[in-house]
This record gives C-alpha cells, structure tokens and sequence, in this order.
C-alpha cells in the first residue's frame, strides 16, 4: 500500500518582513515628528555673507539652537544677500516685528570686545524677540549686535548733536567714572544739520535722568588756554580712546522731574557749555575795540565786580555794522550777552527788562568795558565792565539796534603807549655826540683821579715829614723844658718870679706855633704847592664914623 503526500498551502507572511516593516514605521515616525516640530521658513536680509554657511550656521536665542541657515542667494539688486533659514516650532511665535537677528563674530575695537568664542566654533547668527506684535517672516539684520537687548531694564534717550564729529554706536555714556550706558545707533538731519542718536541708560542709573540734566562731550583730552589759566579735561580711560559723553545738574537749580522714555537732550561741548544752557534769555550788547582782541576768544567771561555775568558771543561780527577792520580808524565789533540768572535776577522777560534798563542808566552815566589779561601765561582776554571815575555823562548809541558799551583802554595798554612814547623821545636824542662827551669826560675824569692819587702820595709823605721833624721836636722840646720846670719846682730852686717868666715863654712859643697850624687847618697843600696868597681878611671893628 502506498502513501500519498499531502499538500496544504498557507497564506502566513514571513518574518523576514518584519524589519522592513519596522524601518517605514520607524521612518515614518522620524518624517511626522521632524514636520512636527520644524518651524517656518525665512528670510534675512544680510549686508555680507562673511562666516555664514548653508546647512551649518546656526541660529540661537540665548545659545540654544532655534534654526539652521539652509540657503545664501544675492539680492536682485546685488546689495546684499538673502539667507533662507528653517525655524524650529518652539521658536515661531516669537517671529514677530519686535525681532531682531545680527551675526555674531569676533569684533575688537576701542569701546568693546565680544564673539571671541566664535574663533573656534565659527560665526552664527544670533535672534532676540518676544510674542509682542504682529507675525513677521521677512527680516534685516542689524550690522553689529544691539547695544541693548529687547526687555533690558532701563531707559532709552534721543541725544543731538551739532558738533564737528559724530559719536558712533558702542561710544559710553559715563556717569562719575562709571559707565551707565552707550549709543546705539546715529542718524543724521539734513535740514537741521543735527545728528540725532538713540542712546540707552541702564538701570538703576536711569533715574539720574530728570528734565533738568545737560550731557556733554567729554572725548579724549581737552586742552583749554582761557583767560583763567589752562584747564585740561578728560574722562575716564574709556574716553581717552574713544568718544564719550557724560551727564549731570547745574550748579543750583533743581533736580526735576524724572522723564519718561525717548526723552531728548542735547550734549553740548564742555561743562560750561551745559550748565549756562539753563538760562534761557539774555541781553546782548556791543563793544566797539579800538585796540587789538589778540587773545580773546568766543566764550570768554564778562565779568563784574569781579562776578561772571556773561560771555563773549562773537568777535568781529561784521553783520552788526558796515565797513570792514581795513577801513582807517574802523573799531572791531565785539558782541557780548548778560544773563539776567547771573545777576540774581529772574530768568523771565520780566527780569530781562529789568537788566536792559540798569544798564542803559549805567551806560549814560559811567559804564565801560575794558579788555584785560585774565592770565599772564596764556594771554587770555576778558571783558570787565566796571564805572569809571571822571567821566561825563554820555547818551546811549545803538547800532542795528544793539546798545553800545563805552570801551577803555586798559592798564597794559596805557602803558605800552606810554612806553612807545618814551622809546620815541630816546630815538631822537643825539646819542652819538652825548657818547662822545661822556667818552671825554670819563678820559678827563681818568687823568683826574691819577693826579689826586700823586697829590695824595705826595700829601702823605710831607705830612710824614712834618710830624717826624717838626712837630716832634718841638713837643719834646716842650716836655723838657716842663721836666725841668716840674723838677725845679719840687726841689724849690725856682722862685716864683722865675716860674712866671717860664709860663710867659711858653705862651710866646705856643703864640709863634698858632700861624704854624692855622695854616696847616686851612690849606694843607701849602707845603707842596708855593705861590703868592692873598692876604687873608681879619674882621675888624666898626668905627663909629664909618658907614652902616
């Protein structure tokens, strides 16, 4: 008996699909979860594409990884070009016109340094926003990163300028040697000629900013000659290398109030600058200068009494009369201002009127201005007003409607004049025929004193004589003949009629000796020079018959 097989078919799949299956689902999985969570597309518009490559640059908010740069193109117009980028979900909602991108790269220069830990990673492209606004897809990049990142507490400002130089974006802003924020960006007004910069003040030093606060420039080093003295100015070593500006309140005004956001001010150029710009009028005045302005600057003090009330406007100001300094006789206009703040008056119209109408009764009656040297080093010039003695009164001259101050000469002025004056007289002296005789009377003078040394040679030597042969002999004769005398005596030889005839003796030779030294008083050289004399006068008595 034979068996037969049996055959019996199946329909089961074979294992060896399993891992297939497992690689679309695993795929599959991977393709949904990757268009999950990929974001949106988009666009920033670059100046350069330097560091930023396709499929590798990547885009970062506070360091973590939210897109990857997938395409560069150049604009159509080829001003820059256009980087396509893929976001991540977890970042579109902050894809909003608040948002910012720049690229991060290693930047050194005189107000920062930063992006040194791209040298070895490379550049990227960093992005700050927040989910306020309306969605935005398109976008520029900044051209350096933002001095302030949106949300940084604070206060933003809007300074302006019409210096000669612009400060640039990074510049610090200096507070008392600390650095309290920094310019963000310059934007210059051509109908104004003003650069308007939007600066930021960081917190909590934003509440030193009031209405009342100036800014000012404080760049480098600054040398001033003024009629004070040098001044020498300078900041901190941050502004030494680069620009800067600083801030402050005036001397003796108020705080203010606190400003609110944008708020605008001005910097001016120093701190004198800053603090007069709180007074807001003044009376303006003109000086006529006969003499030279060598050393007087714009900006220089008007004082009074020695008190600041003003400052120099402008030298030769041509537009405030006609004719010109080579006209003969042509003075040099000076204008001048007086701040009624400084005078302790109101800083209103009512104020002002009040400075005008003093000074124009001073004016008539002994006012004047006066160029002085406030600094023998520099040579700075200064104008004082002050009330000078003797003089008449005047009436007031305008021109162009500007009161005229009297001016005076000063003190170095009169004496120069009178200097020149004398040099003048010296130059037309006869000096060559005045050194000849002085030539001659020092010769004669000479041949004098040589004489006079002869004469007192000889002099010396006669008068030796005199008391060694003369003088001598006689006094010791004198001497014996009283030791003689005086011996008699004690030994009672002599009478008393002797003793008288040998004082009468004496007497005569003492009378003998009188003519001897009368003449020896009177006219020592008689014994050197010999000649005739005249008989010397006696005084007699008057007769009685002889006239009155």
């Amino acid at each position: 008996m034979s068996e037969s097989a049996k055959i019996k078919s199946t329909r089961r799949i074979s294992r060896i699909w399993i891992i297939p299956i497992l690689v679309v689902i695993v795929g599959g999985w991977m393709v949904y979860t990757q268009w999950q969570n990929q974001g949106p597309l988009i666009t920033i518009e670059l100046k350069t594409a330097s560091g930023i490559e396709a499929n590798k640059t990547t885009i970062k908010v506070r360091d973590f990884d939210v897109g990857q740069v997938k395409k560069i193109e150049l604009k159509p117009d080829l001003d820059g070009v256009l980087v396509t980028a893929r976001m991540e979900a977890s970042a579109e909602r902050l894809l909003t016109e608040n948002t910012q991108f720049w690229v991060v790269a290693p930047r050194i220069s005189f107000s920062e340094v930063s992006g040194l830990n791209t040298l070895l990673s490379g550049s990227y492209i960093a992005m700050s926003g927040n989910e306020e606004g309306a969605e935005k897809r398109n976008f520029v990049a900044l051209e350096r990163p933002p001095a302030t990142p949106p949300g940084t507490p604070g206060l933003h400002l809007t300074l302006k300028s019409d210096d000669r130089f612009a400060f640039k974006s990074g510049d610090p802003i200096i507070y008392k040697g600390f650095k309290v924020g920094e310019f963000e960006e310059a934007e210059f007004n051509i109908a104004e000629r003003v650069v308007y910069y939007s600066a930021f003040i960081e917190s909590p030093y934003h509440k030193l900013i009031t209405h009342n606060t100036r800014f000012w420039n404080i760049s480098g080093v600054k040398l001033q000659l003024r009629s004070s003295g040098v001044k020498v100015e300078t900041g901190s070593l941050e502004t030494l290398l680069a620009n800067g500006v600083t801030f402050g309140i005036p001397k003796g005004i108020l705080p203010g109030e606190l400003v609110k956001e944008d708020a605008t001010f001005m910097v001016y150029s120093d701190e004198t600058a800053a603090s007069n710009a709180r007074y807001k009028l003044s009376a303006e005045y003109l000086l006529l200068i006969d003499e030279t302005v060598r050393g007087l600057t714009v900006g220089a003090p008007v004082e009074y009494r020695g008190i600041e009330i003003g400052e120099v406007i402008k030298i030769n100001a041509v537009n405030q009369m006609e004719g010109n300094i080579l006209d003969e006789d042509h003075p040099i206009p000076v204008l001048i201002n007086i701040y009624p703040g400084k005078v302790r008056q109101q800083d209103n119209l009512v104020g002002l009127q009040k400075v005008k109408q003093t000074v124009s009764s001073w004016i008539e009656r002994d006012l004047r201005a006066t160029l002085r040297m406030g600094n023998v080093l520099t040579g700075g010039l200064y104008v004082d007003l002050h009330h000078a003695q003797n003089s008449s009164p005047i009436p007031v001259e305008t021109v162009n409607g500007l009161e005229v101050i009297p001016t005076a000469s000063n003190e170095f002025t009169q004496i120069t004049q009178k200097a020149d004056a004398i040099l003048d007289k010296i130059n037309r002296l006869p000096l060559n025929d005045m050194v000849a005789d002085v030539r001659g009377a020092v010769t004669d003078m000479q041949s004098a004193a040589v004489s006079l040394e002869q004469t007192s040679t000889e002099f010396d030597k006669t008068l030796q004589d005199v008391d060694v042969r003369a003088l001598n002999k006689n006094l010791n004769q004198v001497l014996t003949d009283m030791s003689a005398l005086l011996k008699n005596y004690s030994e009672g030889g002599l009478s008393p009629a002797e003793i008288k005839d040998t004082v009468d003796a004496m007497q005569d030779t003492l009378r003998n000796l009188q003519p001897l030294l009368l003449q020896l008083n009177q006219t020592p050289n008689s014994f050197i020079f010999s000649g005739d004399r005249k008989q010397d006068l006696q005084p007699q008595a008057q007769s009685k018959g002889d006239p009155q």
